[in-house]
């Protein structure tokens, strides 16, 4: 009980300091910070939230999320709409978007830390590998388009995004077949 007290306290800290406008304007100012960092520690601290919920709490969503369906819906939908340039520019240029993205960003968290275990493990390895050609997809659009697809960030910033999106997908593919093909893990995917 102590140890989920110190962990919810540690969570919230961490939102805090990232919702601070320092750090936000620091995160913010490229386009590789804010969707290589703050999206994901966002999204990490909403997930480590789900997975301290309450029994209590878990057994009344569950009605709601058999399977973790409804969940994972939850947070592809979040996923996809963060994803879009025009997103990353309202969060960064309008305050109704920026607390959006501080408010359904850590509750996609939170479903995908509830609804994750609780999917079936060949559904587990469709998302695992639709995530994967995401990251490739992007990269990819990111890297290989001539223009800006966002108007707060350079085309050199996307460039460099694209870049390493597309070095995090194939380390990540990489891993999966060393995990394949030999039983060796190298990350806990």
């Amino acid at each position: 009980m102590h140890l989920k007290i110190k962990q919810e306290w540690l969570l919230l800290t961490a939102f805090i300091i990232l919702a601070l406008p320092p750090m936000q304007q620091f995160l913010e100012q490229s386009m590789v910070t804010h969707m290589l960092v703050q999206i994901p520690a966002l999204t990490i601290i909403g997930w480590v939230f789900g997975t301290t919920l309450p029994e209590n709490w878990r057994h009344k969503l569950s009605p709601w999320n058999r399977w973790g369906i409804t969940g994972m819906a939850f947070v592809i939908v979040i996923m996809t709409y963060w994803m879009l340039p025009r997103a990353l520019d309202v969060a960064v240029s309008e305050w109704y978007g920026e607390l959006a993205k501080f408010i359904t960003i850590p509750l996609m968290g939170v479903a995908l830390g509830i609804s994750w275990p609780q999917l079936n493990p060949i559904a587990q390895g469709v998302l695992k590998l639709e995530f994967w050609a995401t990251f490739m997809r992007l990269g990819w659009l990111y890297l290989d388009l001539p223009d800006r697809l966002c108007a707060n960030y350079l085309l050199s910033d996307q460039r460099v995004l694209g870049q390493l999106l597309l070095l995090i997908g194939s380390a990540w593919a990489i891993a999966w077949m060393l995990r394949v093909m030999f039983g060796t893990r190298i990350i806990n995917s």
